[in-house]
């Protein structure tokens, strides 16, 4: 097994993933200002991401199982594997954390829009009362009757 192959899918494993994070935080700030629209279109290039991450792992997780009993790979390229995977670790950890942020901001866009849709509701209700009782003026001539 090449590991100097492997090294260079782990390095696009984090470059992959910095662009990951980079659009989760996106996220939040389109959760900030309730963009809907703009988060939807970012979970969707996000969803692109994760299919190449992956497909990435499978094949990491298949080469690395071999390289770890392969005696022709020097402890430096080891140890610099080893380096790359805990800074990807690091950076699947921040991600979580940020998708936890940004399902705290969707409950809470969803509870406010609860909220608002209950109030339209009850004045629609006020309103369809207020119809049914309603009795226009009388106009001068069926007063004059």
């Amino acid at each position: 097994m090449n590991s100097v192959r492997i090294l260079k899918a782990l390095e696009r494993e984090k470059e992959l993933l910095e662009d990951f994070i980079c659009l989760s935080e996106e996220q939040l700030l389109l959760l900030d200002n309730e963009d809907l629209d703009g988060f939807d279109a970012l979970l969707q290039r996000r969803a692109n991401l994760m299919r190449e991450l992956t497909a990435i792992e499978a094949t990491l997780s298949r080469w690395i199982s071999q390289v770890r009993t392969d005696p022709a790979v020097s402890p430096e390229i080891m140890s610099r594997m080893r380096a790359v995977n805990d800074e990807i670790v690091r950076m699947a950890n921040h991600i979580v954390r940020i998708d936890e942020a940004a399902h705290t901001r969707l409950d809470l866009i969803k509870q406010k829009t609860s909220a608002e849709l209950r109030s339209i509701e009850r004045g629609r209700h006020a309103l369809r009362q207020y119809a049914a009782s309603f009795e226009p003026p009388k106009s001068n001539m069926e007063r004059e009757r």
